[in-house]
């Protein structure tokens, strides 16, 4: 569960004051171009911190590295290593030296990858945006709120960089509870082959494979 719900999406708090609103259309067009420029990244490396809250109380936190490659992906965190390579996955925990295999369903997926926001305000949310300063970078934050009652995720704050609209941070609430990443490393253009999201026997020898499929 932990895992989940940090991995839902990256972000920060923002950390000073708002000082000006812009309009709905702003807003889509801050978050088109960010996504637009996450695609042109190519294969990307990510390191983070993330954690989860209950009002203002932090429950769980922890810190990973994750690399994408479109639908693929690797995950260190907690001591777990996790593949991807869009169908199976693959969960490799050294401390038992067991590793658990299964194809999860691409909501589930969807669910682990920071940049889902890329596709999810393009439909059931009201979307604004203000500008503000985080860490000392002005940015757009761009609030999203769903439409829908039955919708999962019912609030998002995407924090994105004026400079070259790098997200820096987003906010996640599903139920009560807040999910929060802070990135503290981004990097793009990176050489990934396939074997890269998957797991190999070979490298983990008498390993103890559990598979669910």
């Amino acid at each position: 569960m932990m895992k989940r719900t940090i991995l839902l999406l990256v972000c920060y708090l923002s950390l000073f004051s708002i000082h000006s609103s812009l309009a709905q259309e702003d807003a889509i067009k801050v978050l088109d171009i960010a996504a637009e420029r996450i695609r042109q990244a190519g294969n990307v490396k990510i390191e983070y911190h993330a954690s989860i809250f209950s009002g203002t109380t932090e429950r769980a936190s922890a810190t990973g590295t994750m690399w994408l490659q479109e639908s693929k992906m690797k995950l260190e965190a907690d001591g777990v290593t996790t593949w991807y390579d869009g169908k199976t996955r693959w969960c490799y925990v050294p401390a038992s030296n067991e590793v658990s295999i299964d194809e999860p369903s691409r909501k589930e997926m969807a669910a682990m990858n920071p940049y889902t926001f890329m596709e999810i305000y393009k439909k059931g949310f009201k979307i604004s945006v203000k500008e503000s300063v985080l860490r000392g970078a002005p940015v757009y934050e761009v609030y999203l709120k769903a439409k829908y009652a039955k919708m999962d995720v019912k609030e998002v704050y995407v924090d994105i960089r004026k400079s070259d609209y790098q997200p820096l941070c987003i906010r996640v609430r599903e139920s009560n509870d807040w999910q929060r990443v802070s990135i503290t490393n981004f990097t793009g253009n990176l050489r990934l082959n396939d074997s890269f999201f998957t797991f190999s026997e070979k490298e983990h020898p008498n390993v103890l494979v559990n598979d669910m499929r």
